[in-house]
């Protein structure tokens, strides 16, 4: 039997977008009976970092394989939809059944909330309107991280993103999910679509999860020695040689070091004039291509 036949690897995706509530769902969703999800990680990053994806499937494979493969095997990484040389790589490796789950949020939204985690964050100190005005230089950056911290508008380009799935993948291979009118509004609705495309059994779920709530920080200091290079973090990469125990350390620090968002909601004529500017002409092609209406996006 090839190797390939015998390693537990996903038959689901849920490829973002980003803040759009992924996190939360791979909580629910690794507690249904008939689910697995990767461990120890959400988040792989399998597909997107080539350091990772020359490890090989064998490698991939150990995220799945902890205990007895169920029938749905899942990972969850909003960064998949967005870089433009994932979906080949899926098609290459997981094959062309492999089903996708594909949230979408007002894209305003989802760039003022991807702002503001990377002020969090302590990656940005512009404001937001500043922010996306020099968006397009810092994305000429050849920096993996610029690209995922400062493409606040670009990251809501999903027609774009969409398009470069659909040239490998049927479109029946989709759930496509409005975040503004499904999974923020009717969570046990949308999870019931879910267990349908996945064809699995609908059962309750705890779907109380707090997860990526939106949050300021209280000492920029604090922040700023866990999160960013220093003397510190180069002698905890010594003393403590698990990355991933580092991570753990290291977000329960930041949760600690977080309190309740004071960030007001963008202004309802701002967020028009965002959307009228970055964002109709890709909403329109997003709604033929996908056949799902997102018109309300335009109406907010």
């Amino acid at each position: 039997m090839p190797l390939k036949e015998t390693l537990v690897l996903p038959n689901f995706i849920c490829i973002g977008a980003q803040k759009t509530g992924t996190t939360a769902l791979y909580h629910i969703l690794k507690n249904h009976p008939e689910i697995t999800v990767s461990k120890p990680r959400k988040e792989t990053k399998f597909f997107y970092r080539d350091e990772e994806y020359k490890m090989g499937l064998e490698f991939y494979s150990k995220y799945f394989s902890y205990g007895d493969p169920k029938k749905a095997i899942g990972e969850f990484d909003p960064d998949y939809l967005y870089f433009p040389y994932v979906p080949e790589r899926i098609f290459k490796d997981l094959g062309p059944k492999i089903k996708f789950i594909v949230i979408l949020r007002n894209p305003v939204d989802r760039a003022y909330s991807h702002y503001k985690m990377s002020v969090k964050k302590g990656f940005e100190n512009l404001e937001f309107l500043e922010a996306i005005a020099q968006e397009p230089s810092r994305l000429k950056s050849k920096k993996r991280e610029d690209k995922n911290n400062f493409s606040y508008i670009n990251r809501g380009m999903y027609d774009e993103q969409l398009k470069r799935y659909l040239k490998f993948f049927p479109k029946e291979n989709f759930l496509f999910i409005n975040y503004d009118e499904e999974f923020n509004k009717d969570l046990s609705l949308t999870l019931k679509k879910i267990f349908s495309f996945l064809a699995i059994t609908d059962v309750q779920l705890n779907t109380n999860i707090k997860e990526n709530i939106a949050s300021d920080v209280k000492s920029e200091k604090i922040r700023n020695l866990v999160s960013k290079k220093n003397i510190l973090k180069q002698l905890a990469s010594k003393v403590i040689p698990n990355k991933e125990l580092r991570k753990s350390i290291k977000k329960k620090i930041l949760n600690w070091n977080s309190e309740e968002s004071s960030m007001k909601p963008l202004d309802a004529k701002l967020k028009l004039e965002l959307t009228k500017k970055h964002f109709t002409k890709s909403n329109d092609f997003l709604n033929k291509l996908i056949q799902k209406d997102f018109s309300n996006w335009s109406e907010q």
